[in-house]
């Protein structure tokens, strides 16, 4: 299975669109891996984790063919994780042609649907994107894409609606992607009480990066904690590959500065446009 982050950063990106804290003006400066964009994974060639705006400049940037995405899981609504504006661009006749795959399955919450329906009809169209098939994804409910076998799951994060991470296994391969998130409740440790599984590859939220976490997001003092967890329930052990990402400016280290610190305790440090195999 391979990973590829496609960006890296939070709502804001980093260095930030209106900001000149020390931190934005720090990554402006050294460039490179310090530059992110907006928090969007993809899985082989054919799954992508999340839509931001940001997903036209991931798409050239890394010469994606993004019309070969099959499935889009959708952990929330918020505008850095869902953008369905750009998703009408989809349509074939008009914005696109010759598409690889005829159709792409989204799969999201309640609220991710309701943006979905609303964004077609403020452009005067039915509740539906031509090629765009949305369906309703809910917490413990596992449904197969292709070879993928997908479990959303609880994410202690955006108030108001059912917000997701989801567990992803190719049935040799398995990936958890914790975006966005606070530490999890106990339903979701539960979950691997009752369904013991291995992961290959942890993805962690570190929004606070070197700020004390809180709320919904986790941190260079919290992502230890949530793996401890995840240790003694043998989801992740000394085979499993763990990487922090999802960072925002307010965090302080940029990536440079961030890379040795979470090194320290055993993490790889995510950048725009990193592949993982495992």
């Amino acid at each position: 299975m391979k990973l590829t982050y496609l960006g890296t950063a939070a709502a804001e990106g980093w260095p930030a669109l209106f900001c000149r804290c020390p931190y934005c003006r720090k990554a402006l400066a050294a460039g490179g891996r310090n530059l992110r964009t907006r928090s969007q994974a993809l899985v082989n060639g054919d799954l992508l984790l999340d839509f931001p705006p940001d997903s036209f400049s991931h798409m050239q940037q890394n010469r994606l063919d993004f019309s070969a995405v099959r499935w889009l899981l959708v952990t929330h609504g918020h505008m850095d994780h869902f953008y369905p504006t750009d998703l009408h661009l989809r349509d074939d006749g008009c914005y696109a042609h010759d598409l690889t795959a005829p159709a792409l399955d989204l799969y999201g919450n309640e609220r991710v649907l309701r943006l979905l329906e609303s964004e077609s009809l403020l452009r005067g169209e039915e509740p539906t994107h031509t090629g765009v098939r949305p369906h309703l994804a809910k917490a413990f409910e596992s449904f197969d894409c292709g070879p993928y076998r997908v479990t959303p799951l609880p994410a202690n994060h955006a108030a108001g609606e059912n917000a997701l991470v989801y567990l992803l296994s190719d049935g040799e391969k398995t990936l958890l992607y914790l975006h966005d998130t606070g530490i999890p409740d106990e339903s979701f440790f539960d979950y691997f009480r009752a369904h013991p599984v291995r992961a290959d590859l942890i993805s962690y939220d570190c929004t606070y990066v070197a700020l004390r976490s809180g709320g919904g997001h986790l941190g260079l003092d919290s992502v230890p904690l949530v793996r401890a967890r995840l240790e003694e329930l043998g989801v992740s052990d000394a085979h499993t590959l763990s990487v922090v990402n999802h960072f925002s400016h307010n965090g302080m280290l940029i990536h440079d500065e961030l890379v040795p610190e979470a090194e320290k305790l055993g993490f790889l440090t995510a950048y725009d446009g990193m592949v993982v195999k495992v």
